[in-house]
């Protein structure tokens, strides 16, 4: 068992990037002892409540301000997987029990009430009109369309299946479409099978427009906010994404698209296959590990950071200001955001589950020194 400071040394390495994979399975297994899952060993390492705050303060200098390469990845995962360990879920609360009075009140976050997470929570409308709030929608068969039957399932995904293809298809011997939209508020996100087998997977504040069934020679969709594809192949049908006067043009492969009206662009992340991205007469294809940003013109960059983070079940951040990260907090949590006086401008990366109460995530953001409010459903950002 290795001493109190070189423990610590070992945490610093994992916070910077340069543990090996060896340090990394040593330090896994000495998680076991901030878990519980052993006795503290006071005589090798030290004083309980001040070694957790020593290693506190090593993992708030990694988490605030080490930039982490996309390419790594696997170390970004076992770093941020500590954070969330040690900060949130299992030692958080021993941590902040154990503060100092003077540290407590300096990082102690203003709460007048905490903020469930969101959740799977959408509102279906169908073609002739009908609203269907999918969150008070028992499980099963919720409507039929046209040979179209559309089913909901009880973990929170919406099913498509074409039952009668000329009936869906066609009025008489004319090619019909006709469309549903899947809508999520604030604090919601829902997963949807289309008809074609395309699978999507909407963010918050987010919404899709789509055929019940695709009668033409393309697959065309239009959504705002936010949502990943993974887009069953039909060399005849190409599926169309069209975000206002953008579209993206794919086959069949894996993506993200990010188009909020808040943000500074709109984002297509490509992680499989290949896609066109085109506005106006500008048109760029991507690979894999690239993500198109789209203001006036087309720039391709590599992908940095998890951008499907929030579809496998997390908040994530890399080399984000605060603003950025508290846009992405106020679309999951349904909350305001307000801000007070000159915030420092600091770049943050991590990642912590949505399952989280809001409290949880703010806790973490005020180790760099940025004080939080929550009133209500409002956050005050203060210096």
């Amino acid at each position: 068992m290795m001493d109190k400071q070189a423990f610590i040394r070992l945490v610093g390495k994992v916070a910077d990037g340069t543990a090996d994979e060896q340090e990394l399975s040593l330090y896994n297994s000495y998680i076991n002892h901030f878990k519980g899952d052993t006795d503290w060993n006071e005589q090798l390492m030290g004083d309980e409540a001040g070694t957790k705050l020593q290693l506190l303060e090593k993992i708030h200098t990694g988490f605030t301000f080490k930039v982490i390469p996309f390419y790594k990845r696997s170390v970004f995962r076992y770093f941020t997987a500590a954070c969330i360990a040690l900060v949130v879920t299992a030692i958080g609360a021993i941590f902040y029990n154990n503060y100092p009075k003077s540290v407590k009140n300096k990082n102690k976050v203003a709460l007048e009430n905490d903020v469930a997470p969101g959740g799977n929570k959408a509102v279906l409308t169908l073609a002739d009109g009908t609203q269907v709030l999918l969150s008070d929608t028992d499980n099963g068969k919720i409507a039929e369309e046209r040979g179209i039957s559309i089913t909901k399932t009880k973990d929170g995904q919406l099913i498509y299946r074409v039952n009668d293809p000329v009936l869906a298809a066609t009025t008489g011997t004319k090619p019909v479409e006709t469309y549903n939209t899947i809508s999520t508020p604030r604090g919601g996100q829902y997963q949807v099978l289309l008809p074609d087998g395309t699978q999507v997977w909407l963010n918050a504040s987010s919404s899709i427009k789509f055929p019940t069934a695709f009668a033409a020679n393309q697959r065309n969709v239009k959504l705002t906010g936010e949502a990943y594809f993974e887009v069953a192949k039909n060399k005849e049908k190409p599926f169309v994404v069209n975000v206002d006067e953008m579209s993206i043009e794919v086959l069949g492969t894996h993506f993200d698209v990010m188009a909020y009206k808040d943000e500074q662009s709109i984002n297509t992340t490509l992680l499989e296959g290949s896609v066109k991205v085109v506005k106006n007469k500008e048109s760029r294809v991507l690979v894999p590990g690239q993500q198109a940003m789209v203001k006036d013109d087309i720039q391709v960059v590599s992908a940095a950071g998890d951008v499907i983070a929030w579809k496998n079940g997390l908040t994530s951040f890399k080399d984000a200001d605060i603003r950025t990260i508290m846009r992405q907090v106020a679309r999951w949590y349904d909350v305001e955001v307000n801000y007070e006086g000159e915030i420092p401008r600091r770049l943050f990366t991590g990642e912590i589950s949505r399952k989280a109460n809001l409290s949880e995530l703010i806790k973490i953001i005020e180790l760099s020194d940025i004080r939080l409010k929550l009133a209500g459903n409002v956050i005050t950002v203060m210096p």
